[in-house]
């Protein structure tokens, strides 16, 4: 109710505004719907002034406006006058349902972006893949410290979220364990390589995201890196829920989502198994001869339909009339 009462006397410090400037002869009255539409559009370029903070000239700002419904200042300054000497509709009314526009409107616009927000999610959940997991890598030889370096490979453009739980034992006889992360190009280099000391004999989490590109082609994460001026000796160390995650941008993943859907409707089994249900005359196909001249399906001529009916009427009554003929003469006998 606060927010619209202060609506209210911006609009009515708005009217008062337009209203200063001198008329012309013959104004003409703005109806109350018109005016109420003004109004509207006159309290949305001004809260974008007063947001983008710009200085601008009042009459430029309504001009536009009034222009846009066929008025001009003249008119809404006759209109003001007219409406103060009224009984029935005050101007604070008229700005009343302006303000009531804006409030629908607000909360339409408010649902609408919670709705692209939800598909947004939507998308990024259903697009989001996990491209390598472990559940548990224990190391306890120098031997089997190759199970600690992993290579993700045929990556595209979108984001890679490293994690993972380590625990390095007091039997690790390494003073210095790290981590190191990176990409590989496709003209075998590395790129955007991060390394990370790993504490000892207490618990530890690693998370850490890479974002690739078309010029990347592996993702390198080596959990048991030492440099080469160091010596490696028998490692200890324990990874627990390891896991890459891949997510692909959110336009990417939306645009995704909109093809799938409407993949399913375009090639829904029950639509396109619809089109068959109908029950509709056979028709042949031309067939092609072994020189690839099309051969006619059309029926026979109406000679030849002639010939063959007077062919085998003749037939059966020949048949009939033998038969006939025989047991006539047997009952002469």
């Amino acid at each position: 109710m606060k927010r619209l009462t202060n609506i209210s006397l911006k609009a009515i410090a708005l009217v008062s505004i337009v209203a200063t400037v001198l008329s012309c002869d013959g104004p003409k009255a703005i109806p109350d719907k018109d005016l109420v539409n003004i109004f509207h559009d006159a309290f949305l370029a001004n809260a974008y002034i007063s947001e983008s903070k710009t200085s601008e000239d009042s009459l430029l700002l309504y001009e536009p406006i009034l222009e846009r419904y066929g008025y001009n200042v003249e008119d809404m300054q006759f209109t003001v006058r007219t409406i103060a000497s009224r009984k029935s509709t005050r101007l604070s009314d008229l700005v009343s349902q302006s303000s009531s526009i804006l409030e629908e409107e607000a909360k339409l616009y408010n649902y609408q972006l919670m709705v692209l927000d939800t598909i947004d999610n939507v998308a990024e959940r259903n697009y989001t893949r996990i491209v390598a997991q472990d559940s548990l890598i224990r190391v306890r030889k120098l031997s089997d410290s190759t199970k600690l370096h992993i290579v993700i490979s045929d990556l595209i453009p979108a984001e890679y979220n490293i994690m993972f739980d380590y625990y390095i034992d007091t039997l690790d006889e390494n003073r210095n364990s790290r981590v190191e992360a990176y990409f590989k190009t496709k003209d075998d280099k590395t790129s955007m390589r991060h390394t990370m000391m790993l504490s000892r004999y207490r618990e530890g989490k690693y998370n850490r995201k890479f974002t690739a590109d078309t010029s990347h082609l592996e993702l390198h994460v080596n959990m048991f890196y030492h440099p080469t001026n160091e010596d490696v000796k028998r490692p200890d160390i324990k990874i627990t829920n390891f896991k890459v995650t891949r997510v692909i941008p959110t336009e990417q993943a939306v645009d995704s989502l909109y093809i799938e859907q409407m993949g399913a409707l375009i090639f829904n089994h029950k639509i396109m198994t619809s089109f068959g249900d109908k029950k509709t005359p056979a028709t042949k196909t031309p067939t092609t001869s072994s020189k690839g001249a099309k051969t006619s399906n059309t029926k026979p001529s109406t000679k030849n339909n002639a010939k063959a009916t007077t062919k085998s009427s003749t037939k059966t009554t020949t048949k009939s009339g033998s038969k006939s003929t025989s047991k006539s003469s047997e009952k002469s006998k």
